[in-house]
């Protein structure tokens, strides 16, 4: 029922002659899964969707300063829940989760668990805790396990995903942590789990925004989302949420 009302909805709009651009921000995590929906509803609607991605604490900075996109799709509930608080977020409903795990170059065997990663000889890449979700992410993780970052051979700190898996793809480091769509979509890295019961497994909303834009092309892709998105991103290696 609710596809058939979509249907028709987009077919008003496709022949109605908008021609609006929506710009949506989105964490550099949700690239592929995110650039196919953007196609197939510019497809079937006329309506252009343009992506932002990047660090999800970047983008949300943007927005705290004016920047306004028409829909915000962050890699953790952090940022939704402070736009919300900042009564720029209408709504936000979680479709998918992002799974931490551990990635390290094919063949380079130095790291085959958590504890792994305080080793002096193993070098690191993790993610900025201010700009990025994930490294948010470690800062809870390592706490709950007692490693101390301080302690570890960090040498370099990414500012969103997609450069914590081409450092590690390359051999640049020996090890990241990384969300499993990532090293899932990466293909040129092996994936070391991390034991459940410690893991910070985090949601990843989809956002209305307040005052977007283009209100009725912004409101109508978020219905797109809902529908649409969790079959997709399970494609893409993520674990899907039917909202």
């Amino acid at each position: 029922m609710k596809k058939c009302y979509l249907f028709l909805v987009f077919i008003l709009i496709a022949n109605s002659g908008f021609a609006a651009e929506l710009l949506v921000f989105a964490g550099a995590g949700m690239r592929e899964p995110l650039q196919e929906l953007g196609k197939k509803f510019s497809d079937e609607t006329g309506i252009e969707v343009a992506f932002d991605f990047d660090g999800s604490g970047r983008l949300g900075s943007k927005m705290l300063l004016g920047v306004k996109p028409d829909l915000f799709i962050p890699g953790s509930d952090k940022w939704a829940q402070r736009l919300k608080k900042e009564g720029l977020a209408e709504e936000c409903v979680a479709l998918a989760y992002h799974i931490p795990v551990i990635i390290t170059p094919k063949g380079n065997h130095k790291v085959k668990s958590l504890s792994d990663l305080a080793l002096p000889s193993v070098k690191l890449a993790l993610g900025d805790i201010k700009a990025a979700a994930i490294g948010r992410n470690n800062k809870r993780l390592f706490k709950k396990v007692g490693l101390d970052p301080a302690k570890m051979n960090i040498v370099a700190r990414g500012i969103n995903i997609k450069q914590l898996v081409s450092w590690v793809e390359t051999g640049s480091v020996d090890a990241s942590i990384v969300w499993a769509a990532d090293a899932f979509q990466s293909g040129q890295v092996e994936t070391i789990a991390i034991p459940p019961d410690v893991n910070q497994i985090d949601t990843i909303p989809f956002c209305r925004l307040k005052s977007p834009g283009h209100p009725v092309e912004a409101n109508l892709f978020w219905q797109y989302l809902l529908v649409e998105a969790p079959a997709v991103f399970s494609r893409h290696g993520f674990k899907a949420i039917k909202p």
